[in-house]
């Protein structure tokens, strides 16, 4: 009887454990997300040339697109 009642409340505990350390790792995900989407789209409209949020192709030409590329 004793040897139930100790194994059930050491599952219990797993389980809470469990549950507390997936919301930490959720919560410290979405942080990394937010801080990670900006660089991203940048760095996507770098190499492409193009704008990730409203697809527009055509982007910067000539003197222009040099100028953007060396951050001037």
């Amino acid at each position: 009887m004793v040897a139930s009642l100790v194994m059930g409340l050491v599952l219990l505990l797993v389980a809470l454990v469990y549950h507390a350390g997936r919301r930490a790792g959720f919560k410290a995900g979405r942080q990394v997300g937010r801080a990670e989407a900006p660089l991203l789209l940048r760095m996507r409209y770098q190499l492409d040339a193009r704008c990730p949020i409203c697809d527009d192709s055509e982007g910067l030409a000539g003197e222009e697109a040099e100028r953007e590329r060396c951050g001037s």
